[in-house]
């Protein structure tokens, strides 16, 4: 799932949670399986690497994979859970479970880029025969229905009159979703053009 979904699914399971902490807890937790990602993505972009090298070659990289699924790893967003709740500390607590809501819902949704959610345990990924973006892998239907989910999520926690920091986070979402919308619509074009005529 692109990072704006995720997002709405852990806004719309927290929604009860209505302080300004807890909701920047539950932002951050969504966000932070993918920060490694956009880490990866600037860097590349400041040493000039070009798009094709960065998806094709350099995301593939032990090293960088290695980056990723630490930030992935269900074993560790529980350890630091347990960590969390035995301090006491609720914000903390909201981001673990947003984290692990974020990679329970990449589980089934990444194939060839899939990433190893039980490190340290294991190396083993589970590669799905779905994918949230690859149309080899039915990624246009997903496309479609993760958006059709986020809008979804915006509009029902927003009518449910949520106090200020949710209503905040929607909009912040809002935004997003109409960036990523616009980006999935040129995305698709091209896809089904490619499937069309070739």
């Amino acid at each position: 799932m692109n990072t704006p979904a995720h997002l709405a699914a852990s806004l719309l399971v927290w929604r009860k949670e209505t302080g300004w902490w807890e909701t920047l807890a539950i932002t951050f937790g969504a966000i932070l399986p993918d920060l490694p990602m956009f880490v990866f993505y600037g860097y590349q972009k400041i040493v000039g690497s070009t798009e094709k090298l960065i998806w094709t070659k350099l995301y593939f990289e032990d090293n960088w994979q290695y980056f990723f699924d630490v930030f992935n790893s269900l074993p560790y967003a529980l350890l630091f859970f347990l960590l969390f709740r035995f301090r006491n500390w609720r914000p903390g607590q909201l981001i673990c479970v947003s984290a692990a809501i974020h990679m329970l819902c990449d589980l089934p949704l990444h194939n060839d880029d899939a990433h190893r959610h039980f490190l340290p345990l294991t190396n083993w990924r589970f590669e799905s025969p779905f994918s949230y973006w690859d149309p080899e892998h039915h990624g246009i239907v997903f496309a479609i229905l993760e958006l059709l989910f986020a809008v979804g999520a915006c509009v029902f926690v927003w009518r449910r009159g949520e106090k200020p920091p949710k209503r905040v986070a929607m909009c912040v979402l809002g935004i997003y979703a109409s960036v990523f919308a616009l980006a999935s619509a040129y995305f698709l074009s091209t896809a089904l053009q490619s499937l069309l005529f070739t």
